[in-house]
């Protein structure tokens, strides 16, 4: 995998004219979301830089992008005949401009590459990506989501990784006090997800062990009382939980989401937050009979004594109070009743439309019986 150029702290989005400069880019397709551009403060920077480069902007797309929002994109790419393409704004912006950029230049319709029937085979421009929220971690990891006829794909393939990334915190500073929740407890699923994942790696276990760190320590007062210190802290923390998730992909709580978002409209990080406490519980079981990763039981035990104590738990009981209290913590919602789905037929729905790929990084197999007990617990 390339190795990215990467700028961070704040006032680090100065970098991108010398970026543009590099590149010897005069007319730069820039991917933004509709309202994130003017509340970052994004627009102001680049109307300065307007003076100098052409933009051709993007934002006719909605958060979890569509197929049909996708296509568009890559026709107006196409048709701008731009040097280089920059995204500037939320994880669906940056996987939707890391989809324009990689899927315009291959020679037959985007869904083929999507379902997985071709292979990517033709890099992309030169692609600069910057987050404007602390919580997908987009700009680290190789791969980016579409969602088709309702049904979530994931293209991943080496030349979707960013080749710059800047994380000038200053541009998170002004989210509001729900998208600062839940891009935070996205990025915290991703780091605990990581951490357990049959993927791990010593790599990806520093990455997300310091993002849980920063996490716990600084997303209740990003939340309710923000200053730069946790802005700052919570930027790093959704960049290290990127760079896990490029290592290792996502697991469980991140595969029952999916349906939880694309059916019942449930946004991402409050989907992945609801199930991830029992996850912790059922995971933490793990049996020489349910096992999936093959390092074995006793490896496995000791990932998640090492996972508690990052947690501050003693018990995975601890550990699954922790987690609920946090989410308690920044406002956000712990039961699936409170996100609308509430009867027998809504969890057999949802445990019979899982992400299988994402559950096959998971440490202990998942019956469809006991997703559905995970999920009545969580009612």
């Amino acid at each position: 995998m390339k190795k990215q150029e990467e700028y961070s702290g704040v006032g680090s989005i100065e970098n991108l004219r010398d970026i543009f400069l590099r590149q010897n880019a005069g007319k730069i397709f820039l991917v933004t979301g509709r309202k994130s551009f003017e509340m970052s403060g994004a627009e102001i920077i680049f109307k300065k830089l307007s003076r100098e480069f052409e933009f051709i902007q993007y934002n006719d797309f909605t958060e979890n992008p569509k197929y049909e929002e996708l296509e568009k994109g890559i026709d107006l790419f196409r048709k701008s005949d731009c040097d280089i393409i920059v995204a500037i704004g939320g994880g669906s912006v940056i996987d939707t401009a890391k989809l324009i950029n990689i899927l315009s230049p291959q020679e037959q319709k985007p869904s083929v590459y999507i379902t997985g029937r071709e292979e990517v085979k033709i890099k992309g421009k030169h692609f600069t990506a910057i987050p404007t929220t602390s919580g997908a971690g987009s700009e680290a990891t190789h791969f980016a989501v579409v969602y088709m006829n309702r049904e979530k794909f994931s293209l991943a393939h080496e030349f979707i990784l960013p080749d710059a990334v800047i994380l000038d915190p200053e541009l998170t500073f002004s989210l509001s006090t729900r998208i600062t929740a839940l891009s935070g407890i996205d990025a915290f699923s991703q780091a605990v997800e990581s951490y357990w994942s049959v993927n791990s790696t010593d790599a990806s276990k520093a990455f997300s062990s310091e993002a849980i760190k920063l996490i716990t320590g600084n997303l209740q007062k990003a939340v309710n009382n923000p200053d730069s210190e946790s802005r700052i802290n919570m930027s790093a923390a959704a960049n290290l939980a990127g760079k896990a998730i490029n290592i290792t992909k996502t697991t469980a709580p991140h595969a029952v989401s999916y349906t939880m978002t694309s059916h019942y409209g449930v946004p991402h990080g409050q989907a992945v937050s609801i199930t991830l406490a029992d996850f912790l519980v059922y995971n933490f079981n793990v049996t020489e009979k349910d096992i999936t990763d093959k390092r074995g039981v006793s490896y496995v035990k000791n990932t998640f004594k090492d996972l508690l104590n990052l947690l501050g738990s003693k018990t995975v009981t601890e550990g699954r109070e922790k987690i609920k209290q946090l989410i308690k913590d920044i406002n956000l919602k712990t039961s699936l009743m409170d996100c609308g789905i509430s009867s027998e037929e809504d969890i057999r729905f949802i445990s019979e439309n899982v992400n299988t790929e994402r559950l096959g990084n998971n440490p202990r197999k998942l019956t469809k019986e006991e997703l559905i007990l995970i999920l009545r617990n969580n009612l």
